[in-house]
């Protein structure tokens, strides 16, 4: 799944040669957070002398789930809230393991033949029986082309779904196909209620909440589901509030107005409320993946010696180092080293700006007399506080070397539907929850543009191409790992993205909220195993 979180102000472009604007401007911005954050510790929680009211707990959240329907989103807080929503067949775990959930079981009899066995008696959130049909119903409704599903690809080696009875379903593919089962790791819509209008405006499902409002930009609530099958959750009232602005976040932490936080802090701001007895703050490895995007089509970023200039450019560890507060670690790519696929044999780019000046220079951009720029760029990202910030940055180091960048920043809608029509020059996103290295055909493949993937830049190479389709065929781990080690190292080479870093997984979270499991994707799912002390 995607997500994204990027964003950044216009600031003075920075001439060559200011090397010392750049700790000048990260010196004047922490003292000013800082100053905020230390006149906010003043404010009184209203946890301070007891626990929130009865058992509704409100979370923050950055920025408006685009998409709630399964069948459409690809958005990380669409995804997220509709783990709690909608029931899967099976799901990810904790340690990126696949197990079941609406499946009690499954079998394998064959390399091109799955059965699933569903757990009896589930029902969605309307009362209405969920069986083997709606299973059928939710992925025959996404490998429809008329559809327009972005997962329709994922799907695309399904030649057949049985439903056997009630509780037991089929799938037969066309081949082998290794990224199979945590591919059913989608949620299963009411075939009653699918196609009607109005479902995706309030969908309904079986999962542990149901959607009781959804008001874009505003908020997200839910309401425990009585009848959830994994048993009610202890939280009744689930209220996800749309907080676009840093500090709004930090104050409502600070009041007690929300009492989960999942990601959605600057590293000072968490630094700072780690001092505060009313809250507490949990840090884990996160799997989470930031980068700068290309478009490929672009005449000027087409060009590799101009990427790979960029990527020179670029000072990961003083960014990481100052703004996230040392709460990440560099990327060489999309994949974490923990990750079984991990390659670490590829190209890496060291911050040099004098070597990124001789590949301008060598792509026949020298630089002109006087103050003007070799070339300019637009950067488009959103408007989440601390991606501004490293929005400045980028801005700033890429000055450095005589690219002039204007910095565009969109409410999240906007830039995000930007994004997916590969309307822009540069951007950065984060992609969230990375646990099976299909994702690279998801990503990478020419034929996985919009709407039918995520290539957003339009890269284009027939080697990854061949590898990522073997690798969806290859089931030993042995030599998957060996194609998916050559895609990372092409990739490495042809730069499609610029690998920044992996941050931390950081929650920040009421001291009287219990039982929620921070994992390495972010998952919001256990909140249904949580509860709130002197909730009732």
């Amino acid at each position: 799944m995607h997500f994204f979180g990027p964003a950044v102000t216009v600031v003075d472009r920075m001439k060559p040669g200011g090397g010392a604007a750049l700790p000048l401007f990260l010196s004047l911005w922490i003292g000013l957070m800082g100053g905020l954050m230390g006149g906010l510790t003043g404010c009184q929680s209203k946890h301070a002398d007891g626990p929130p009211p009865a058992a509704r707990l409100v979370a923050g959240l950055e920025a408006s789930p685009t998409n709630l329907d399964p069948r459409l989103a690809t958005d990380a807080y669409s995804e997220r809230i509709g783990q709690l929503i909608f029931s899967k067949l099976v799901r990810i775990g904790p340690n990126l393991e696949v197990i079941g959930d609406l499946a009690q079981r499954w079998e394998n009899p064959t390399p091109t033949t799955f059965r699933f066995y569903l757990t009896p008696g589930v029902t969605f959130h309307d009362g209405q029986p969920l069986t083997a049909r709606d299973v059928a119903y939710t992925f025959g409704w996404i490998m429809d082309p008329k559809n327009g599903s972005p997962h329709r690809a994922a799907y695309d080696q399904i030649s057949a779904i049985n439903v056997v009875d009630d509780v037991t379903i089929d799938f037969v593919l066309k081949t082998a196909h290794a990224p199979f089962l945590i591919n059913m790791a989608r949620g299963i819509v009411p075939a009653h209620l699918g196609d009607q209008d109005g479902y995706r405006d309030l969908p309904v499902g079986s999962g542990p909440f149901k959607l009781t409002r959804f008001t874009p930009g505003e908020a997200v609530e839910l309401a425990a589901f009585e009848s959830y099958k994994g048993g009610a959750p202890a939280i009744k009232t689930l209220v996800f509030k749309i907080m676009p602005e840093d500090s709004v976040r930090l104050l409502a932490l600070k009041k007690g107005d929300i009492q989960f936080l999942l990601n959605g802090l600057s590293p000072d701001a968490v630094e700072l409320l780690e001092k505060d007895p009313s809250l507490v703050v949990e840090h884990g490895p996160g799997t989470n993946y930031s980068y700068l995007g290309f478009n490929m089509n672009d005449p000027m970023l087409s060009r590799l010696k101009v990427r790979t200039a960029i990527a020179h450019a670029i000072d990961r560890d003083r960014i990481i180092a100052a703004l996230y507060r040392g709460q990440a670690r560099p990327a060489t790519g999309m994949l974490t080293p923990e990750h079984w696929a991990y390659e670490p044999q590829v190209a890496r780019y060291a911050f040099d700006p004098d070597k990124a000046r001789a590949l301008l220079d060598e792509a026949g951009l020298p630089d002109p007399e006087g103050p003007q720029p070799r070339f300019s760029l637009t950067y488009k990202t959103s408007q989440n506080e601390l991606t501004r910030r490293i929005g400045e940055v980028l801005q700033q180091q890429l000055a450095q070397v005589g690219i002039e960048v204007t910095v565009r920043s969109y409410e999240w809608g906007t830039f995000y539907a930007d994004i997916k029509k590969g309307n822009f020059q540069l951007y950065t996103l984060s992609w969230v929850g990375i646990s099976e290295p299909d994702i690279f055909h998801y990503v990478f493949h020419s034929a996985s543009t919009p709407p039918d993937g995520a290539n957003r830049g339009r890269f284009a190479d027939a080697r990854v191409d061949e590898l990522v389709e073997q690798g969806r065929t290859t089931l030993d781990r042995a030599a998957r790992k060996r194609i998916y080690s050559e895609v990372q190292q092409i990739l490495a080479r042809q730069l499609p993205y610029v690998s920044l870093w992996h941050p931390e997984s950081v929650l920040v979270r009421s001291a009287h909220l219990h039982g929620f499991t921070l994992t390495p994707t972010g998952d919001y799912f256990s909140l249904s195993q949580a509860s709130l002390e002197g909730a009732h």
